[in-house]
């Protein structure tokens, strides 16, 4: 099974762990972290601690690219070269991935949770498949 982490700004990474866990149920091996008061340095360290902690395969899951969230985890992948990073979380990704962590391994199960991550942004209504 692929451990989950979840980075964001503010309580976004908590409240969406939340918001998953309500529909799909407590999950396991998974952590949250927020940059609030902390520098990316710090963050960075933090998150450190957690990939040192066990041996478990992971996937980061950031909330947006280019904050210090996405910086930090950007400067992990000094030490940890193979790390994976998907930068634009949103909730549809993490479900999916919960559902799928024990069947694939990281690499099979990137492209699939970005795949699904994209065909669920679209518009309701009034908008043909090639506006989506």
């Amino acid at each position: 099974m692929i451990k989950g982490i979840i980075i964001g700004h503010g309580d976004f990474a908590r409240a969406l762990l939340s918001t998953a866990e309500k529909i799909m149920g407590k999950q396991n091996m998974v952590e949250v972290f927020s940059n609030e008061n902390l520098s990316c340095g710090l963050l960075t360290e933090t998150l450190k601690k957690s990939l040192n902690a066990d041996d478990y395969e992971k996937i980061i899951f950031v909330d947006l690219p280019g904050g210090s969230c996405a910086i930090s985890c950007l400067n992990l992948l000094k030490e940890y070269k193979n790390l994976k990073i998907l930068c634009g979380v949103n909730l549809p990704m993490l479900l999916e991935f919960f559902l799928l962590r024990d069947k694939y391994k990281s690499d099979e199960l990137i492209p699939i949770l970005i795949k699904k991550a994209r065909d669920n942004i679209l518009t309701l209504g009034g908008l043909s498949e090639d506006n989506r």
